[in-house]
């Protein structure tokens, strides 16, 4: 949902400077529930429909590679409400998120500040936190019910619609593999947090490194396999995941722009993907 007091920490997507001012229809207590955002400097507008800003710069979508990611996106939707429609399914067990987020929670050891949630889905992670000591925002192109309880913006981690040096933490949990470009995303990372801020992740891995890393591997390629088909939407072509990570290769993306504080791992069950942790540090622009 948009509220009142999340109006200030935001500006546009598009121009990437412009202040957004709010014409409200409608409003209930804190919460706008109908209106629009519009750029003081480029003029765009940006719909608020049932307490939802779409910050998703349509101009920007046109290209055949944000085509090909929109399909995508579609295909993540559809595995989405087959695994809630048939739990019973195979693929929809082996695909169930245990969410180690208490573990990872513990992890990062954020006690304070202000939170930037990428890829927030129902905002679950919000719950581990005191909300007199932190405050929660979320971010995701997808729109699911739970997210007018708690400050969310429709938006892409590439176009991250806040100002510079808002968030003294960001959070991103096993959503890394779907975001188009990690180069624009790290850019705009770096720019929202603060300078002493911190990027968390948590991420599955997949790498051969012994028999039971071999067996992990294989299980997400069979799930991957089962899924497939029933949930190509638009575009055969269009990947299930954008990227796949090893170790090696998730740091890799990442420390053009970030050092790594801390490192950890996590397994839950024997088939389910090795999850890694991750704390980064902005490095310092000159």
């Amino acid at each position: 949902m948009l509220t009142i007091e999340m109006l200030s920490d935001l500006r546009c997507p598009v121009c990437s400077t412009g202040q957004l001012r709010v014409k409200i229809e409608k409003q209930e207590d804190n919460k706008i529930v109908e209106g629009r955002l519009i750029c003081d400097k480029s003029g765009e507008i940006f719909p608020v429909r049932s307490g939802i800003p779409n910050l998703i710069p349509m101009t920007k979508m046109a290209s055949a590679e944000w085509r090909m990611w929109q399909d995508h996106l579609d295909g993540f939707q559809e595995r989405r409400k087959q695994r809630a429609e048939n739990p019973e399914r195979l693929a929809a067990k082996m695909g169930k998120k245990s969410q180690p987020q208490r573990k990872f929670a513990e992890f990062t050891r954020i006690h304070r500040g202000k939170i930037l949630d990428i890829g927030c889905g129902p905002g679950k992670f919000r719950f581990y936190f005191d909300r007199n000591v932190v405050t929660y925002y979320g971010l995701d192109p997808i729109v699911l019910p739970e997210v007018e309880n708690f400050p969310f913006v429709r938006a892409l981690s590439e176009y991250i619609p806040f100002k510079d040096s808002t968030f003294s933490h960001m959070i991103i949990i096993s959503a890394l593999d779907h975001f188009k470009d990690l180069d624009m995303f790290s850019k705009e990372a770096l720019r929202v947090l603060k300078p002493d801020g911190k990027l968390h992740i948590i991420q599955s891995i997949h790498e051969i490194k012994g028999l039971m890393s071999a067996v992990k591997m294989l299980t997400h390629q069979l799930k991957d396999l089962l899924e497939d088909r029933a949930t190509k939407v638009n575009s055969p072509k269009a990947p299930k995941h954008i990227s796949e990570f090893s170790t090696s290769s998730l740091q890799a993306c990442l420390t053009s722009y970030f050092s790594v504080e801390a490192v950890n791992t996590y397994h839950y069950r024997w088939y389910s993907p090795t999850k890694l942790f991750l704390t980064l540090s902005p490095l310092s622009v000159d």
